[in-house]
């Protein structure tokens, strides 16, 4: 009997990993043949012990260019509509890509998880918003704001563009002209770790 992969192993496609009563194998990187495990690419085994399953992680999946429902992304709002807004990907999973031609829209049903009338409420051209990945309709993407840390994480004034200071849930003031604006804000608007420029 073969020895089954462990934890962190180093494989090559075709190698045996184990038995299907053992782990549940994973579409995406392995395959079943006769009731045993194979790897379908090279990489390193993981194995989460809790649902018994295997799967193989190549370096490639860290630095990944294509997108997977799940993934978290930053993009900056290009236009608003009356029921969703359109925003341009400039992160996905807190790597920057440049020229990114990856779009998606957030739906008006997917802002929050309180009622939201306008759109404009929640969002203005140029916020930059951290969303998660929903659905997938050919090259565009639906995204999702509603959660505590989704949302918007830098938004400039309408009115005269300076950075706007947050002054409540959902409330932002401008420091130079007194201008005070709704948004949809994620729970660390202001205080955000990952870099937003190029």
């Amino acid at each position: 009997m073969k020895d089954s992969a462990k934890n962190n192993d180093i494989v090559l496609t075709g190698q045996y990993l184990g038995v299907v009563e053992e782990y549940l194998p994973d579409k995406q990187s392995t395959y079943v043949k006769e009731g045993q495990i194979f790897a379908t690419k090279t990489g390193i085994v993981k194995i989460d012990k809790n649902r018994r399953a295997i799967e193989i992680l190549s370096h490639q999946e860290e630095n990944r260019k294509t997108i997977k429902i799940g993934d978290v992304i930053i993009g900056t709002i290009r236009f608003l509509r009356l029921y969703s807004v359109g925003i341009s990907f400039a992160t996905i999973n807190k790597k920057i890509h440049f020229n990114s031609s990856y779009f998606g829209n957030i739906h008006v049903s997917h802002i929050s998880r309180r009622f939201i009338e306008k759109i404009s409420d929640a969002f203005q051209i140029t916020d930059i918003v951290r969303a998660k990945v929903i659905r997938q309709e050919e090259n565009e993407y639906s995204l999702s704001t509603s959660g505590n840390d989704l949302g918007v994480i830098h938004a400039d004034c309408s009115i005269c563009g300076t950075t706007l200071e947050k002054i409540g849930q959902d409330r932002l003031r401008c420091s130079r002209c007194g201008n005070v604006e709704n948004r949809k804000l994620a729970n660390d608007y202001g205080n955000v770790t990952e870099s937003l420029r190029y």
